[in-house]
């Protein structure tokens, strides 16, 4: 889609000052939880268009308000700082093939890394992995970074209908209606990867059943609670 093109709010608009913050206070979340390192992003929908916000190429814990980009789902350029992440593939193409997903969080989480090569992945074995199938988050299989609507498409593809997939010896993609679900969903992802790792200790984790997780599933609750709590702890860096 060319500019000329795009029906949407314009990038300055203040329809899109909410949506704006909330990008920039994700990506710094998501570096106070230590979560990301130099690299990652985090995206959001505009409604009714085929377009997102996301950060330029900036590290997560740089994020701020004139270093987020508005995007066309084919990556032509909308508005807003440049240039955009490399990866911008992961966030249109999910997006894309999803109606139901508003937000994307990419992120290269030493959890997500480290069950990305494991042959038994990473299943759920607490209540936060409520969001996951009982035979854990699927994995991308194909090395390297997501660059190209191809590799997009065909991770896409790999996520299916889920809420969550690892990427091979790279990170994770995790989704949600909207942004808040996607962060507290990547926070919830890299605890259930330290809780394995730490499980193994002590001989292993006892994984969730199929009926213990739909018990735990039942909860739909919006997760405005946590929400409040991580930008709580962002102090002045809140936006």
């Amino acid at each position: 889609m060319a500019a000329s093109d795009y029906k949407g709010p314009a990038f300055d608009s203040s329809e899109l000052k909410e949506l704006k913050a909330k990008v920039v206070n994700a990506c710094l979340i998501l570096d106070r939880e230590g979560i990301t390192d130099g690299f990652g992003h985090v995206s959001v929908r505009i409604p009714e268009q085929s377009a997102l916000l996301t950060i330029a190429q900036v590290s997560p814990g740089c994020a701020a308000l004139d270093k987020l980009v508005l995007l066309a789902f084919d990556g032509n350029y909308l508005g807003g700082a440049q240039p955009a992440p490399y990866e911008w593939p992961i966030h249109a193409c999910i997006m894309k093939a999803r109606p139901d997903v508003n937000s994307v969080c990419h992120t290269h989480s030493k959890w997500s890394a480290l069950f990305s090569v494991l042959k038994k992945g990473l299943r759920p074995a607490h209540m936060y992995g409520r969001f996951l199938p009982v035979g854990g988050a699927p994995i991308y299989p194909n090395a390297g970074l997501i660059t190209s609507v191809e590799r997009g498409n065909a991770l896409a593809e790999t996520l299916k209908d889920g809420a969550a997939t690892l990427l091979r010896a790279h990170g994770d993609a995790v989704v949600g209606a909207s942004v808040e679900q996607a962060i507290l969903r990547t926070v919830q992802l890299a605890f259930l990867g330290e809780l394995a790792h730490l499980a193994a200790v002590h001989g292993g984790p006892d994984y969730l059943t199929e009926g213990e997780l739909a018990t735990f599933a039942g909860d739909r609750s919006f997760p405005a609670r946590p929400w409040e709590y991580f930008l709580t702890r962002l102090g002045a860096r809140r936006v």
